[in-house]
């Protein structure tokens, strides 16, 4: 199967980011999602920002202003909290792990922060393993089994390096990591509809949906997520939003020293929680998301942002192909 554009999958002042509202979407997008949601996806949403317009949609069982959950987009949040907490004297990027939790990793006095959080500390992704992905194991217990795992080297993508990395937060501030989201990320850039959520989504949401696969083709019927909870998830993608959050809080992000700073260095595939995707258009920055049956696509270049979020997982190799064709309608026409 072809693989999705999705990659391995002092305080800041609150930024105001005006947009105006268009809701006249061009035909051709709307179209576009319609098809998808017609291949068998439940529901789809769409924003796109450029410069001070957002035109918003949605197709299916979706509203525009539904809340859904981020999946690994959840990373540039927690990346944005460390580096807000290390600009604070809280902790040091190249300090090592071992200063803050003595005992969370076998080598901790050689990885550090900076390692966790561009994924070149080695640890085994406990969500290659299905029995760890959908088991009750706390994150502690999951970055304490991928520790006895063999050691990798260079850049690889690992789920286990953002659940170290938030328990080495709440270690160095003292704090919970939801309360320290909350109160240095999503109540400073004026995140009203983006919480933190390792149980059950509250309230009304886009609910997610996963089929079973085999050898890595989507089969058999969709089964509805809501009822499970994300705690195997919690720091490498818990996050829950909305698209018109993610968009607000990408603009703000990348207009700024933080985002700069986070961007993944030329040639580079990621940075500290921002990754480079290729389009049809040319590079992007982002993240992407799978959690729970719900995708959640964000592509940003210049003064265009992208946020897409559908809610199935995996994908018929048809859904991929028009997932596809909307992601580059969308960012690139």
């Amino acid at each position: 199967m072809r693989r999705l554009w999705l990659g391995g999958l002092a305080a800041a002042a609150l930024v105001a980011v005006a947009a105006l509202w268009i809701h006249d979407t061009p035909p051709m997008l709307q179209e576009t999602a319609d098809d998808l949601v017609a291949s068998g996806v439940p529901g789809v949403i769409v924003s796109v920002r450029q410069g001070n317009e957002v035109r918003e949609l949605a197709a299916g069982e979706a509203t525009a202003d539904a809340r859904f959950r981020v999946g690994s987009v959840t990373k540039t949040f927690v990346a944005a909290l460390t580096l807000r907490l290390a600009d604070a004297g809280v902790l040091g990027l190249d300090h090592p792990v071992e200063r803050y939790a003595s005992t969370l990793l076998s080598d901790g006095d050689r990885v550090t922060i900076r390692d966790l959080l561009d994924h070149t500390a080695g640890l085994f992704d406990y969500t290659s393993d299905p029995a760890l992905l959908h088991g009750e194991l706390s994150p502690h217990a999951l970055v304490a089994l991928s520790d006895g795992r063999e050691r990798g080297e260079g850049y690889a993508y690992s789920s286990t390096n953002y659940l170290a990395l938030g328990l080495v937060l709440q270690a160095a501030a003292g704090a919970p990591l939801d309360e320290l989201l909350r109160r240095q990320v999503f109540e400073r850039v004026g995140l009203r509809e983006t919480t933190f959520e390792t149980g059950r989504v509250g309230g009304p949401h886009l609910q997610g949906h996963e089929r079973p696969s085999h050898q890595g083709v989507a089969t058999g019927t969709l089964r509805d997520t809501s009822s499970r909870n994300a705690r195997s998830a919690w720091a490498a993608g818990a996050v829950v939003s909305t698209a018109a959050d993610l968009d607000r809080f990408f603009t703000w992000l990348l207009g700024g020293e933080l985002g700069r700073r986070m961007r993944p260095a030329t040639g580079e595939r990621y940075g500290l929680g921002l990754a480079r995707f290729e389009t049809p258009c040319g590079p992007v920055v982002g993240h992407t998301g799978n959690l729970l049956g719900t995708v959640t696509v964000v592509w940003a270049r210049g003064d265009r942002l992208l946020v897409v979020a559908a809610n199935v997982y995996p994908f018929t190799p048809e859904q991929e192909t028009k997932l596809q064709l909307l992601l580059g309608r969308s960012f690139c026409s």
